[in-house]
């Protein structure tokens, strides 16, 4: 699998995540205090998986490129 078809593979992942986030948020609108909190928790946690799954496919379609070595965190 090249690098490409991984990042393809990612941003489809980050669409799931995506529509299951919208989902829960859904949810949350009409639940009990308890669930409400549990399904809100649990966006936040989508949320972060999210960012880090763009993040990962980013750096794979731009692992070839110099803009990929732009995007190092300094230390």
């Amino acid at each position: 699998m090249t690098l490409l078809r991984m990042a393809a593979s990612y941003r489809q992942s980050c669409e799931l995540l995506r529509l299951r986030i919208i989902a829960l948020r859904d949810q949350a609108k009409t639940a009990e205090p308890e669930e409400k909190s549990r399904l809100e928790q649990r966006v936040r946690d989508l949320n972060t998986l999210l960012r880090e799954t763009r993040e990962t496919a980013l750096v794979l379609e731009r692992y070839y490129t110099r803009r990929y070595y732009g995007r190092q965190k300094k230390r």
